[in-house]
This record gives structure tokens, sequence and C-alpha cells, in this order.
């Protein structure tokens, strides 16, 4: 048998009365248990392990074998117990707020990560569509490539079959003679092409002024679009520095929380060490042993309560344990996932620093430049100076390639003049001799002649001989003439020749001094870093109408060649004399070489309008895709009946797959919608049924869908 209370005292000898009125009071109870009240209520001894047994009331002097415990014991070990109780559901009530608390902060940070997961899959989304969109355009360049390519082969073949025609025909001219009147009409619309020539260099001039005032403004749009796109920039560092205050600030907030926790568990700490401490210091050792006895007997008490909760809700309280203990270890995942998130943010804090700070270095470094308002009018300064020192040096290039155009033209009719200076000079050295030879003859017939006077005066003779003296002398004054025409064709040969190399000279002077303004400019622009593959050369921008002229001065040529060539048959058919059908050849190779140098150049020059007309309209469709949210792609195509129609074919920006499109069929100044696929579906049939058919409104329909279709996009 376990004692469970302490053993009785001795007692004293004076303590009998006492011991009489304690067993005065056991009969009292033996009486009232008969009458039926509780055995406990009238502070009798019970057994701890027999509490129906009471004590006989019959025998008052006999000794209590049995151990008892009193009712105010099992109080006072009730009431401890209670307290215990009471402050581990305290406890138990802090730790479920804290709990609270963490759950509510997981549940924010879980909700933070919803909306940065959304932020991305935006992200992906516009990633994804800015690719498509970059591929479209790439196959679209690439189509309209091809297209030139073809285009400029077939320019090609036929400027072959040209050449080999002007091949045949300068052939047939070789062998052809013709007359000095022939070349003197050819002079006459010599002089009339330069004329024409010349007022369509003015029309090129004016043409040239307008492209200029384009240019200027097309500059004046790319300095707005660049400054937008500044502003852009600094409203994200802006966004990106207060994101980096918002990190900074949870940051604190979550050091101060975990501070205060640490802080209240410190505090705990100290109050149950000098709660413990004060009770050891105010208790006796009697009461002390005691309070360890009572406390042994008290965790015997809950060892077999436990025991018994424990067989009682074993079954039951273990599948609860294992779902706590998940629910538990998904907290803690969901925590170090957190932490870990924390960890992150302070690294992109501490990158955003660092850009900041690398910006505020570069705002030092740039001159001129002490906020970053001061970046875009210094980048706008920086633009307009780039831009004027291209414009230069494209004015000077220009200029240069009319020189160089010049020069190897002065330089073909130099050689040209001095080919006809040595061919004029042969000719006056082979008159000479011929009037030398022609005087000997005269010299030898004179002297025949006097011979036969002497031998044979007759008269018959003397006149035949005066006839052929005659015709002789005729004969002469025709050479002397003819030399006297060639003294004057060398001399007016001699000052053409002396033109022409003082505009050769005074045209190389002008190319030295464009060399080194050219040099100059270079040096200004890339401050002694200039390549020919890293500046960019602006181009005039051309319109519709410099193209009709161009057109319209390849016709004129083109009509000039079939002059041209009905002249040459004219020519082949007069056989003139030899030296004249050389002076005419001469002139018709000079006319050749400029037309094909003119027809060069214009070719040239349609094919940067061509060039320049396809960047223009490639920029016009971005400025539509952009302004209206449509990307327009038109075609020709021919109905049934052989009609041609052009269809326009929309594809909206927003739109959520390649199947949404819009066709149009625009023939003669009307516009019809065609049906497709698209325009067939509920929707879509309803706001064409209103917007086109009824309110006649094509603008109205494209406008209404562009917001629906928006709208579906930011609602996904």
């Amino acid at each position: 048998m376990i004692l469970r209370t302490p053993p009785q005292r001795k007692r004293r000898a004076g303590s009998s009365a006492g011991d009489d009125a304690d067993l005065a009071l056991v009969k009292s109870v033996g009486g009232a248990s008969a009458t039926g009240r509780s055995p406990v209520s009238d502070r009798r001894l019970v057994l701890y392990d027999r509490p129906t047994a009471l004590v006989p009331a019959d025998a008052p002097g006999e000794p209590f074998d049995d151990m008892v415990c009193t009712y105010h014991c099992r109080q006072m070990v009730k009431s401890e117990f209670m307290v215990a109780l009471d402050t581990a559901e305290k406890q138990v009530q802090e730790y479920q707020t804290k709990l609270v608390a963490l759950e509510e902060q997981l549940t924010k940070s879980e909700d933070e990560r919803m909306q940065f997961l959304d932020k991305l899959n935006y992200v992906e989304q516009e990633l994804a569509a800015t690719k498509g969109r970059e591929s479209s355009l790439q196959e679209r360049l690439l189509k309209e490539l091809s297209e030139y390519q073809e285009r400029y082969r077939g320019q090609v073949m036929k400027i072959n079959e040209l050449e080999a025609r002007l091949n045949k025909e300068t052939g047939s001219r070789i062998s052809a003679e013709s007359s000095v009147s022939s070349a003197k009409e050819l002079i006459k619309d010599l002089e009339g092409n330069l004329h024409r020539l010349s007022e369509s260099s003015e029309r090129e001039k004016k043409t040239l002024k307008k492209e200029l005032s384009y240019v200027k403004e097309d500059l004046s749009l790319s300095a707005s679009k660049n400054n937008a796109e500044l502003e852009k920039t600094r409203l994200r560092a802006e966004n990106y520095e207060s994101e980096a205050k918002l990190l900074n600030e949870q940051l604190t907030n979550l050091k101060k929380q975990l501070d205060e926790c640490l802080r209240e568990k410190n505090e705990m700490e100290l109050k149950l060490l000098n709660s413990s401490a004060l009770l050891n210091q105010n208790a006796s050792t009697d009461d002390q042993k005691l309070i360890k006895l009572l406390q042994e007997e008290l965790r015997n008490y809950e060892k077999e309560v436990h025991e018994a909760k424990r067989l009682k809700s074993s079954h039951t309280n273990v599948e609860l344990l294992k779902e706590k203990l998940l629910e538990e270890q998904g907290r803690r995942e969901r925590a170090e996932l957190e932490l870990s998130k924390l960890q992150e943010i302070d690294a992109k804090a501490h990158k955003l620093e660092l850009e900041l700070a690398s910006c505020t270095a570069l705002l030092s470094n740039i001159p001129d430049v002490s906020s970053y308002a001061d970046i875009p009018q210094k980048i706008a300064d920086l633009q307009k100076q780039a831009l004027t020192n291209l414009n230069k040096v494209g004015e000077v290039t220009s200029r240069l390639k009319e020189l160089e155009v010049a020069l190897e033209f002065a330089d073909l009719s130099k050689q040209r003049a001095e080919g006809e200076a040595t061919l004029a000079k042969e000719r006056a050295e082979t008159a000479t001799r011929e009037v030398k030879r022609l005087e000997l003859m005269l010299a030898a017939i004179s002297e025949e002649r006097d011979k036969l006077r002497k031998e044979h005066p007759t008269e018959s003779d003397q006149s035949g001989m005066e006839k052929t003296i005659r015709e002789l002398e005729s004969i002469i004054h025709e050479l002397k003439e003819l030399i006297s025409h060639k003294d004057t064709e060398l001399n007016i040969m001699n000052e053409r020749l002396s033109l022409e190399t003082r505009k050769v000279k005074s045209l190389e002077r002008e190319g030295d001094q464009l060399r080194s303004q050219v040099a100059l400019l270079e040096s200004k622009l890339g401050h002694g870093d200039y390549s020919a593959s890293s500046t960019k050369v602006l181009r005039m921008v051309n319109t519709l109408g410099v193209d009709n002229e161009a057109k319209q001065t390849i016709e004129a040529l083109q009509a000039e060649l079939k002059k041209t060539k009905e002249r040459l048959q004219a020519v082949e058919e007069l056989k003139g004399q030899a030296d004249a059908g050389t002076v005419v050849d001469a002139n018709i190779a000079e006319k050749l070489a400029q037309l094909k140098n003119q027809i060069a150049t214009l070719e040239k020059r349609e094919e940067r309008y061509k060039a320049v007309f396809a960047e223009r309209i490639s920029v016009f469709r971005k400025a539509c895709c952009s302004l209206f949210g449509y990307k327009i792609v038109m075609n020709d195509q021919q109905q049934s009946n052989g009609i041609p129609v052009t269809r326009f074919i929309l594809q909206s920006v927003y739109a959520q797959s390649d199947d949404e499109k819009l066709e149009f069929d625009y023939e003669s100044g009307s516009t019809n919608i065609v049906v497709n696929d698209y325009t067939s579906q509920h929707e879509i049939a309803q706001q064409v049924d209103i917007f086109i058919r009824r309110m006649n409104s094509i603008p109205a329909f494209t406008a209404n869908l562009t917001m629906e279709s928006f709208n579906k996009r930011s609602i996904c």
C-alpha cells in the first residue's frame, strides 16, 4: 500500500483532552451517517484507498493502521492544479493569437505572390505578342525585299538588252556616213536637250528643297519620340524607387516584429525566473518538504489521469495530431519560402540602390547636367548637332559625287577634243603636203608648158594647156579654202580645249575644297572616330510628284533614243565624205555616252525613290497600327467578272487569336465588308448590322471592336 499522507505525530501527555474531543467528534459523525448524511460533510476521516469504508464509531480507542488525507489538503492540491491549468490555457490562447497573426501574414504574402505571378504572366504574354509582331514584320520585309530584287533583276535584264541594242547601233553607226547638215541638226538637238536638262536640274533643286523640309519635319518627329521614350524611362525609374522604398518599409516592419517577439520571450523567461526565485526565498524548509511531497502526489495523480485520458483518446487524437503536424510542416515551408522571398527582395533592393548610385555617378560625369530633367534637353541638343553635321556631310558628299561626274564628263570631253585636235593636225599636215605636191606639180607643169610652148607653139595645144592650168588652179584654190577651213576648225578646237582645261582645273579646285570641308566635318562629327560603317547618311525623302517627274524624264529620254535611232537610219542612208562621217560618229558616240550617264543616274534615282517610298510606307503602317490599333495588309484581287478590287485585311493589336481578322473590299470609292468566320459570329454580326448596315459607319464599328477586345484582354 502506498503512503499518501505523512505519519501522525506522537501526542504529548497533556493532549488526552484533545483525544477525547476527537473521539466525541467521531461518534457524532457516526450518528450523522446513520441519519443519512455524506461521509465527508462532517469532517470525518476517510481512508484514501477505501473512500466508502467509514471509521467505526464503536471503537474510540482503536488506533488507525491506514494513512488518511484531510479534505483541506485535497482542496489545496486542486487549487494549485487549477491555477496551473489557467496559466497553461492563457499561454495556449496567446500562442493561438500569434498563430492567427502569422497565418494572416502568410495569406498576405501568398496574395502578393499571386499578384507577382499574374504580372509575370502578363509580361510573358506581351513578350510573346512582340515576338510574333517582329516575326510578321520580318516576313513582310523579306517578301518586299524579294519583290524589289525581282524588279531589280528585270531592270538589269532590260538594261542589258538596251546595251546590246546600243552596241548593234554603234556598229551600224561606225559603218554609216552622214553629211554636215545632219551633224548641224544633231548639234541643235543637243543644245535643246541641254536646255531641257537645265530645266530638269532646276526642278530637281526645287524637289530637293522640299525633301529638306520633309527631312526637318521627320527629325522633329524623331526628337519628340526620343523625348517620350526618355520620359517613359524616367517614370520606370521612379516606379522602381517607390517599389524599393515599399520593400524597405516591409523589411523594417518584419524586423520590428521579430524584435518584439524576442523581447516578449526574454520577458517571460525573466518573469519565470523571478517567480521561482521569490517562491524559493519565502517558503520555509518544512513547507518546502510538504510542497515537494504534494507535488510528487500531484505528479503521480496527473500521470494516472494522463494515462487514463491517453487510453481513452489515443485512438481519436492520433489522426488530429497527424493533421496538425502536416499543417505545421506546411506553415513551416511557407515561412521558409517567405524568408527566401524576403532575401530576394533584399537583393533586389540592393541592386536598385546600386543602379541609383550608378545613375547619380553618370549624372555627375555628364557635363552641363545636374538632374534627371536636364538629360532630355542635353540629348536633344546632341541629336540636333549630330543631325546638322550629318546633313552637312550628306550635302558635301552629294556635291562631291556631282563634281566627280562633272570631272569624268570633262575628262571625256577633253579626250575627245584632243582626239579631234590630233585629227585636225593630221588633216592639216596632209593638206600642206598636198599643197606642196600640187605646187611642185604646178612648177613641173609650168616648166613643161614653157618647153612645149617653145617646142610646139600651136594654138590648139595652148588652149588645152590653158584648160588644164585653169583646172589645176581651181583645185589649188579649193585646197586652199579647205586648208583655211581646217585652220579655223583647229583654232576653234584649241579654244574649246583651253576652256575645257580651265573648267577641269576649276572643278579640281572645288573638289579639293569640298574634300577638305568633308574632312573637317568628319572630325567635328566623330572627334577623330569617324567610320563609314557606323555613320548613317540621311537620304532625302521623295514625294509622289518627284517620282512622276523622274518617270517623265525617263520617258523623254526614251523618246530621244527613238529619235536618235531614226536619225541614225537616215545617216546610214546618206553616205557622204569620210571625214565628215568620222566627225558625225564622234558626236554620236559622245551623245550616246551622255545618254547612258543620264539613264544610269535616273535609274539610281528611281531605286533611291523606291527605297525611300518603301521606308515611308512601312513608317506609315506602323503609325496606323500604333494610332488606330489595327495592322493593315493590302492585296490586289480580281472579281469573277475581271474587275480589279483592292482588299484590306485588318487585325487588331488586342486580338486573342490570328483568326480574328476583318476584310474589306475597296472599289471605285466604296468600301464593303467581306463575311468570314470571324464576322459570322453572333456578337460580331450584330455589331456589323448596327454600325455598318444601319448607321453606315465603319470607324465606329472598328472603334467598338477595339474597346471590347481591350476590355477582354485587361480582364484576362
